[in-house]
């Protein structure tokens, strides 16, 4: 991400940005809600916000992804749970 300036920074640094990445789902979302989950509401706050099924078929596909590379599994070793 460019930074622009200090807006882009985060809340604990004197800016008003609260998130550290950007995510498919995030760009999805209309400028209003973005706005809504990414600069009024803080990381915990989010974080109890009711899941959807892409945040969380993401979350599955993204640790099998890490365990893959991470752990040097196949992907039969991942999908049997061996870590």
């Amino acid at each position: 991400m460019k930074t622009i300036g200090k807006e882009w920074t985060k809340k604990e640094e004197g800016g008003c940005f609260t998130a550290d990445h950007l995510s498919p789902s995030q760009l999805n979302k209309s400028l209003d809600i973005w706005f809504n989950d990414y600069i009024i509401l803080t990381a915990k706050e989010r974080k109890a916000l009711a899941s959807n099924l892409n945040m969380d078929i993401g979350a599955i596909v993204g640790q099998a992804v890490q365990d893959l590379i991470v752990h040097k599994l196949t992907f039969e070793e991942v999908m049997k749970g061996k870590k």
